[in-house]
């Protein structure tokens, strides 16, 4: 059975948003470039709502300015987005806000610089925030169906944050997959980590042997779980920085954990239910 569970990470506080640029020379925004800029926004607003609320935004962004100020040694973009948000609690409740970013983009990478958000509102209601805390459990990830409260395995958590975090860190859906096809399940799980340089990279925790995997090439693949099944799981590998996409599976080979590529994942392994 799929299991999902929502985790938050500390976020660090980052500069004042900023957009005295006048005097700079505007960006060549190609497509790409501007998708690649809606994706860094919508990460950098995730991890600022879940942080603080618990829940996962829906984003829109309405306008992207970009300027190149690059040196003469690289090139260098800097880009200021701004658009509005929407969450929508467990009673159904929506609430929406407002937010504007600073970011970059680089030879040598990119990233968001500063995220500044609106309260959410419902009205003239304002949703609270919530900081999620992290809980012992005995051997299971618990939905949030099961519990009012976010839990999850924690040795699984203590590996995450001891081997993946750079700045802050965010857990998505964690799966049950039987990855090393040894009859027992393995939590897995998609784990954004980073402030100006987002990575995107794959843990796998072997409840039954107590041991932990990553599979974690930051600044050349960004890799996600984009299907699951209990004995098969599907990846998104994407080139970094240039976004080039292909499709695979997970496997532990000897004491690692490996992408193995497979075009036909590209339609997704059924999430089991």
């Amino acid at each position: 059975m799929r299991k999902k569970v929502l985790i938050l990470a500390v976020v660090f506080a980052v500069s004042v948003f900023s957009s005295g640029c006048s005097d700079k020379k505007p960006a060549d925004l190609t497509p790409e470039r501007e998708n690649y800029i809606k994706e860094l926004t919508n990460l950098g607003v995730y991890s600022e709502i879940c942080s603080k609320y618990g829940l996962e935004p829906c984003v829109t962004v309405d306008k992207i300015t970009a300027y190149d100020d690059s040196p003469k040694e690289y090139y260098h973009m800097t880009f200021y987005t701004s658009g509005s948000y929407s969450v929508l609690t467990d009673s159904n409740e929506l609430y929406s806000g407002t937010f504007k970013v600073k970011g970059h983009i680089e030879s040598h990478g990119a990233g968001t610089d500063s995220v500044e958000i609106t309260e959410p509102k419902n009205g003239s209601s304002v949703l609270p925030e919530q900081i999620m805390v992290l809980e012992t459990t005995d051997d299971t990830v618990k939905t949030a169906e099961e519990t009012t409260e976010t839990t999850l395995y924690q040795p699984f958590s203590e590996y995450v944050y001891e081997n993946a975090g750079t700045m802050g860190t965010v857990i998505e859906d964690i799966y049950e997959c039987d990855i090393n096809k040894d009859g027992h399940a393995e939590l897995c799980s998609t784990v954004i980590t980073g402030s100006g340089i987002i990575s995107s990279l794959i843990v796998v925790y072997d409840v039954h042997n107590d041991r932990g995997y990553m599979l974690n090439d930051r600044l050349t693949y960004d890799y996600s779980i984009i299907g699951a099944s209990e004995d098969d799981i599907a990846i998104l590998r994407k080139d970094y920085p240039d976004g080039n996409e292909s499709y695979g599976t997970l496997s532990i080979e000897g004491d690692e954990l490996v992408f193995v590529e497979n075009a036909e994942y590209g339609a997704t392994v059924p999430v089991a239910n």
